[in-house]
């Protein structure tokens, strides 16, 4: 800083006499350490003139990318935030602390400008600087600290110099003393100063979004770590996509939480536009993407309406609007469910996630539980049929997948039969332990039975006596009590998790309530049932969609390994005895 206020009070004819005889000196050192003292002298005097007068130094990160890579992409929303995120290097530099929460949607860039391209426009500026980068996942700050050294290391003309023992991949110095230093949010960072911090993506996916014990341990991880470790004037970044309306952008901005949200500048850029829009959209107007070259409106619009349909509204409203809704329902409260998964990675030490073969549940308790709501001979324009097939094992029920559709009677007749004859696992999973089909015995649900049932065994009729609320109510302990596990929502073809989470979380006051009525009539009838203990094969990592559905769980392909009707016995797994939490 004394540097920088000797270059600020001097005129411009003044620092270029400055420049003149520290060249001077140069020429006359006599050994190597003098022509390194007396270069750094030159670079900060040279470097401060640049910044005071605007000479030689690219507007703002995406600017800096571009000038190293001609063909980096720019979309008006980087544009955007470059200028945004420029404006506030510019503050600090006047000594002015500035804090910037930044949301907007996955794969558009947000990382490459924040995490990688800005260090660089910081340090190209302020090699003295001292930068923290933070993640959810420490392999992603690496990556991101990696891809800013490369850039110093192999565009000289930054005029950015490493210290000669250059460091870690993970941790670097510049010989001005300033560098970056990568680390995860559950990593501790003690010891460390930062006048840069910047915070992306601090929150893995939805399930760890969704547990109030993760987003307690973030944000105490905020309070006590990251943030005693800035040194003013600073500048704090936190980006990220929205998750849940508690997640720590949501914190940051609330007056419920520690800390001032005046002092956070909110940057909310959504992927269709909407009122008051901060690019100056229409509304309905999409982002571009950075990695689809020349993509028209009508595709990005297209892309965006796929997308919503395979992850759900609440996602989508959550992850893509940046406008996540309240998790806690007026029955149902998200925080309450758990999740099994196939991807051993994703599976939790406090058991909120575990890994699971559901094929090796064959002691467990099955069902088929169906709501058949159509009401028109139309495609598309009636109401929701809903198939889910659940077991419960010992106290734990597990949902297993889910066929939802807007079908015809023969549709639904032919949905209901695929699921209950077909013995092709990757159509039907488990549906060889499954002997127990519950449908409503009223209206269309009466109707399916007399059609089917010479032709389907094991089909129950559920004449309920109560309304749908009061059946709502009377699952939620065993959910409250952490015993009902769903398909991890972010293990291929579950998408459809998303939308289910969102109606039963809006219960009962959405239109649809098809999801909840099979979900409540599947554990009604499995409360009073009795169970095994779970056994778990080794995992095997095949997975496949099940045809004619969007609705697929994974675990149709072990399925694959039982013995096949009218054909051989395929070789088993051995069977190994996950330790249970606690």
């Amino acid at each position: 800083m004394r540097m920088m206020t000797m270059a600020a009070e001097r005129s411009r004819e003044e620092i270029e006499a400055l420049l003149a005889r520290l060249q001077e000196m140069a020429a006359r050192a006599r050994t190597d350490a003098e022509v390194r003292i007396v270069t750094s002298q030159i670079a900060k005097v040279t470097r401060d003139y640049r910044i005071r007068f605007g000479v030689g130094f690219p507007a703002g990160p995406l600017e800096q990318a571009i000038e190293i890579d001609s063909g980096t992409a720019s979309r008006p929303h980087l544009t955007y935030l470059s200028r945004r995120i420029a404006k506030a290097v510019r503050d600090v530099e006047r000594g002015k602390n500035r804090q910037l929460a930044i949301s907007m949607p996955p794969r558009h860039g947000k990382s490459e400008l924040l995490s990688v391209n800005t260090p660089v426009y910081i340090l190209r500026r302020h090699p003295e600087w001292k930068i923290l980068s933070s993640s959810h996942e420490s392999s992603l700050t690496v990556s991101w600290a990696k891809g800013v050294r490369s850039r110093i290391e192999e565009n000289p003309s930054l005029g950015i110099s490493l210290a000669r023992d250059g460091g870690k991949v993970d941790e670097w110095e510049t010989i001005e003393g300033g560098g970056l230093l990568a680390r995860s949010v559950r990593s501790g960072i003690t010891g460390r100063g930062a006048r840069v911090m910047i915070i992306d993506d601090p929150i893995r996916d939805f399930v760890e979004a969704h547990s109030t014990a993760m987003r307690n341990n973030l944000w105490n991880w905020w309070l006590s770590v990251a943030q005693t470790r800035l040194e003013p004037p600073y500048l704090v970044l936190v980006v990220a996509t929205r998750w849940h309306e508690d997640d720590m952008i949501g914190r940051l901005l609330s007056d419920e939480w520690e800390g001032d949200p005046k002092r956070w500048e909110r940057i909310s850029v959504p992927a269709l536009a909407e009122e008051d829009d901060a690019l100056g959209r229409n509304e309905g107007d999409p982002l571009y993407s950075p990695i689809i070259p020349n993509e028209t409106r009508e595709e990005a619009l297209l892309r965006f309406e796929e997308t919503k349909e395979n992850v759900g509204t609440y996602t989508f409203s959550a992850m893509y609007q940046q406008r996540p809704a309240p998790a806690k329902g007026a029955v149902f409260d998200s925080g309450w469910w758990r999740f099994w998964t196939m991807d051993e990675r994703r599976a939790t030490e406090d058991g909120r996630v575990v890994w699971l073969d559901p094929s090796s549940l064959t002691a467990g308790k099955w069902c088929d539980s169906w709501d058949m709501s159509f009401k028109s001979v139309d495609t598309g324009t009636g109401g929701w049929v809903v198939g889910q097939r659940w077991v419960r094992d010992g106290a734990n029920r597990y949902l297993i997948s889910q066929q939802r559709g807007r079908w015809t009677f023969t549709m639904s007749l032919a949905a209901m039969g695929r699921w209950a004859i077909n013995d092709d696992p990757a159509i039907s999973p488990c549906g060889h332990l499954v002997h127990t089909r519950l449908i409503e015995d009223r209206a269309n649900g009466t109707a399916i039975m007399d059609v089917l049932q010479g032709r389907i065994s094991g089909l129950k009729p559920i004449n309920p006596t109560i309304s749908k609320v009061a059946r709502a109510h009377a699952v939620t302990p065993e959910i409250e009590s952490g015993n009902v596990y769903l398909p991890h929502p972010s293990d291929p073809g579950n998408e459809w998790v998303g939308d289910y989470l969102s109606e039963l979380r809006n219960f009962p006051n959405d239109a649809a309530d098809d999801q909840v009525d099979t979900t409540t009539q599947a554990l009604s009838f499995l409360r009073d049932l009795q169970g095994g203990s779970i056994s778990v094969p080794g995992h095997r990592s095949l997975h496949a969609p099940m045809p004619n559905s969007r609705n697929t769980a994974l675990v149709a392909l072990n399925d694959l390994h039982r013995p096949r009707l009218g054909g051989p016995s395929r070789p088993t797994m051995p069977t190994i005895r996950p330790r249970r939490p606690g």
